[in-house]
């Protein structure tokens, strides 16, 4: 199992921690986020783990040289242009030979940094599909992922605006679930993305491609079997909560 780790936004709602760190080093519990999210994957499995880095980048580089994880850390450097999710994975993909030349069969687990969680990887990595995320119908979103009765992607909504995607698209017996910033792809469908990308790397999210190829690829959610701890550490409130709870809890993981 190879791993990603999304570690290069700015991290604007994070100020004033993000004024002069990276919002990937924010600390959790004693110790930067990235770190719980490195740890956690590497106990899952993970033999390579691919970190994206732009704001502050050396000091993401520091750190990860600083630590030994026990398998590679291979930094995948933005600082020129920010990519966004998708344009990241697309670098990613033109540029390691490993992952190209992994079996399809073999899953990438890709993980935000600004999100913690402690359910089983494995369990994600073990879905079917084309793609999975980690979605969560519970957790109250404007905008959120539509899946049919098998979880199978159909499209997106944002209910603030009333906007659907595609456009048009019939909700009749969609479930509307909040993405949680963690999937699992396969080789086939990075080689997929970096297609949609063209020619010339350039930001994107992958959340439109998904939703262009939701048609052609078999993209789940994905739904943890049992209950689960879920933080966004992307404000400094929300970044309070998390380290709190985590400061009484021995990660699963």
């Amino acid at each position: 199992m190879k791993a990603i780790v999304f570690a290069a936004g700015i991290g604007s709602r994070l100020k004033p921690f993000t004024d002069r760190h990276p919002k990937a080093l924010a600390p959790v519990a004693g110790k930067p986020a990235l770190l719980h999210v490195i740890e956690k994957l590497v106990a899952a499995g993970a033999d390579t783990v691919f970190v994206n880095v732009h704001h502050f980048a050396s000091q993401i580089v520091d750190f990860l040289d600083s630590c030994n994880f026990g398998v590679p850390v291979v930094v995948s450097d933005e600082s020129d242009m920010l990519l966004d999710t998708g344009g990241a994975l697309a670098k990613l993909w033109r540029e390691n030979e490993m992952l190209r030349t992994m079996p399809d069969n073999e899953p990438i687990i890709v993980h935000n940094s600004d999100i913690i969680t402690d359910f089983p990887i494995q369990e994600l990595a073990d879905t079917h599909g084309d793609a999975a995320v980690l979605a969560d119908e519970s957790r109250k979103s404007s905008r959120a992922f539509l899946f049919d009765k098998d979880l199978r992607l159909k499209g997106w909504c944002n209910t603030d605006k009333g906007i659907t995607r595609p456009s048009g698209l019939d909700t009749t017996g969609l479930h509307a679930a909040a993405f949680g910033g963690v999937h699992k792809l396969s080789t086939h469908t990075l080689s997929e993305l970096s297609n949609f990308c063209g020619d010339e790397l350039h930001p994107f999210g992958i959340v439109d491609f998904y939703l262009d190829k939701c048609q052609t690829l078999d993209i789940r959610g994905f739904e943890p079997k049992s209950a689960y701890r879920w933080f966004d550490i992307g404000t400094p409130q929300k970044l309070a909560i998390a380290s709190e709870i985590m400061a009484n809890l021995q990660p699963d993981y």
